[in-house]
């Protein structure tokens, strides 16, 4: 389940930098000051949700399958 988590936390960053990168182009930014409050946005809340994104519990049935083994 880790890695799973893993990937799903990179994948939602990525589409989220990428999603805020395309409207960037898309809105014609040309100053230097658009691109930094950009690139914020763009970085920022990927961060924090890794950063603040915790695994989920173990659940009792994962506790006993893992006692079986």
């Amino acid at each position: 389940m880790h890695i799973q988590l893993v990937s799903i936390k990179a994948v939602v960053a990525a589409v989220w930098v990428s999603a805020i990168s395309l409207a960037g182009i898309a809105g014609n930014l040309q100053s230097l000051a658009s691109w930094t409050v950009l690139a914020a946005v763009a970085v920022l809340p990927p961060a924090v949700m890794l950063w603040q994104w915790q695994e989920p519990a173990q659940s009792l049935s994962q506790s006993i399958q893992d006692a079986r083994r």
